[in-house]
């Protein structure tokens, strides 16, 4: 039985670009078994399963979590200060 490698590519918009190395990087963990390779603004997975729609779904996920992780980390450490009485000390 002849093993085959799939392939598909898909574009990131210009407002995720920030987040997508460290998706990629996240992505890479989840999903070991899938080549990403990153072209600008164009993913592309390759390896077995690589064509099903739902690992693209999930390297979405994994930008928009990595997104949602950094734009709420000035928040959460506010908080966490405020909360212990440490404010200041964490810079």
């Amino acid at each position: 039985m002849e093993k085959s490698n799939k392939f598909s590519e898909f574009v990131v918009d210009d407002e995720h670009q920030p987040w997508l190395p460290q998706a990629t990087l996240r992505f890479g963990y989840l999903y070991p078994q899938i080549e990403v390779m990153v072209d600008g603004s164009i993913v592309r997975f390759a390896g077995p399963g690589a064509e099903e729609p739902a690992l693209k779904q999930e390297f979405q996920f994994c930008l928009y979590r990595q997104k949602i992780f950094e734009q709420t980390l000035p928040l959460r450490k506010a908080l966490i200060e405020g909360v212990t009485g440490l404010a200041g000390r964490s810079s």
